[in-house]
Order: structure tokens, then C-alpha cells, then sequence
């Protein structure tokens, strides 16, 4: 346990850095924003070695990933994973606060939204849908909150309204071990892999309840790698 304390300070340390060189550079390089975010990913998981292992294939249409939420290395992982796409990842607004993390997802335009604020979905629905028009990808985590238990909490509505609303092709994600690689709410860390799973895409419709089906199904690839793993 204390080796994988020390390496998640270790760790850390390195996120922190490279987040520090990549604002320092985003103002000179804006054109960059996406290489840049997918540079420091790639250069914080080295650190960590942490590998990232990629199943299936991001669609080319998609307008909305939704992924399950285990550690903040979950960012990273995706970042790495879609080389060519330009992500617009949904977080909340207590996450733009944080220094230098939340200043660099303010220099890269993500999407903030304020769940203690009535018209947060609002912003929301406007910010997904200039966003997309960009050419990039709404990335949200339906849970809400890290859950580094092997299990997923229950989906959050956010992520149906704005696809319902805005008609976007929606493209499941399954993160898997993350959460054994950097763990900040026990601070440990270890090397290895993390398996990031593309599931088939489909078209948002308010006929259906696709969100809580994308769950059951990302569940169990979920489970199913886990025991894999061992």
C-alpha cells in the first residue's frame, strides 16, 4: 500500500506538470487545442505507465460519447483513445474552480454546468449544440461522480435531454481499470492497462429510454472484462 501511495503522489506530481506546460502553450497554439489535450493525455499516462488498450472504433458520426466514471485518468484515456477527434468534455462547475485544472478546461472551451442552478440545463442544451456545430464531440459522464466500485451508478438525464433535443448520435464507452491505475480517494496508483470499449452508435429518440439500455449494456461489457482481468 505505501509503494502505491507514493506513486500516486508520483503521479500526480506529473499531471500537474504537464496541465502546466499545456497552458503555458495553449494561448500560442490555439489552433492546437485538441493535439495539445492529446499530447499532455498521452504524456501523463507515460508517467504512470499506463497503457491504453482501444476496443472497436469511435464513430465518425458521432456527436455525443457517454462513459462511465472511475478516476480522473478516465480523461486521459479517452483524450488518447479518439486521436482525431476533438472532444467537448461536460463537467461541473466546482471542477473550474480547481486551480490549473480548471483553468485549462476554461483555455479549452469545455462545457461547464451548475447543477445547482435551475437553468443549468439550459446552458447546457446551448453549449452542446454550439459545441457540435464546432465539429466536436459533447463527452459527458452520466453518473455525475467518480465510482470506483465495479458497479455504475445510476445515469443522470443531463445527457438524454440534450441528445433527445438536439437529434445527436450518441456512442456508448466503457472505461475499465482506471480506477486501479490512479485512485484519489484511496491516493494509490499502479502501472498497467486501461481498456477503453466502444459500443455500437445509434440516433437519440425520445421513444425509447436508450439511456438506461446504454447503461445495462455498458454494465455488462463492464463486468464482463473485469472478470476477465481477473
Amino acid at each position: 500500500m505505501f509503494v502505491k501511495r507514493i506513486k500516486a503522489y508520483y503521479f500526480l506530481f506529473f499531471f500537474l506538470f504537464h496541465i502546466a506546460i499545456m497552458i503555458i502553450l495553449l494561448p500560442f497554439f490555439k489552433k492546437w487545442n485538441s493535439k495539445l489535450r492529446k499530447w499532455t493525455s498521452k504524456a501523463i499516462l507515460v508517467s504512470g505507465n499506463v497503457k491504453v488498450r482501444v476496443f472497436g472504433k469511435p464513430s465518425p458520426d458521432a456527436n455525443m460519447f457517454i462513459l462511465n466514471h472511475q478516476s480522473m485518468l478516465d480523461i486521459m484515456a479517452m483524450e488518447v483513445a479518439t486521436p482525431d477527434i476533438d472532444l467537448a468534455w461536460v463537467a461541473k462547475k466546482e471542477l473550474f474552480q480547481i486551480p490549473f485544472f480548471g483553468y485549462s478546461l476554461s483555455l479549452t472551451n469545455m462545457i461547464e454546468i451548475d447543477r445547482q442552478d435551475r437553468r443549468g440545463i439550459l446552458k447546457l442544451l446551448k453549449d452542446a449544440k454550439d459545441r457540435a456545430s464546432k465539429n466536436r464531440v459533447v463527452t459527458i459522464f452520466p453518473e455525475g461522480t467518480r465510482n470506483t466500485k465495479n458497479s455504475m451508478l445510476k445515469f443522470k438525464s443531463g445527457a438524454s435531454i440534450v441528445a433527445n433535443k438536439h437529434g445527436f448520435i450518441v456512442q456508448p464507452v466503457v472505461l475499465v481499470n482506471s480506477a486501479k491505475r490512479l485512485n484519489t480517494k484511496e491516493m494509490t496508483a499502479s502501472g498497467g492497462c486501461v481498456d477503453v470499449v466502444f459500443l455500437p452508435p445509434f440516433k437519440a429518440t425520445k421513444e425509447r429510454d436508450w439511456l438506461n439500455e446504454s447503461r445495462e449494456k455498458m454494465l455488462k461489457v463492464f463486468l464482463e472484462r473485469v472478470e476477465q482481468d481477473g
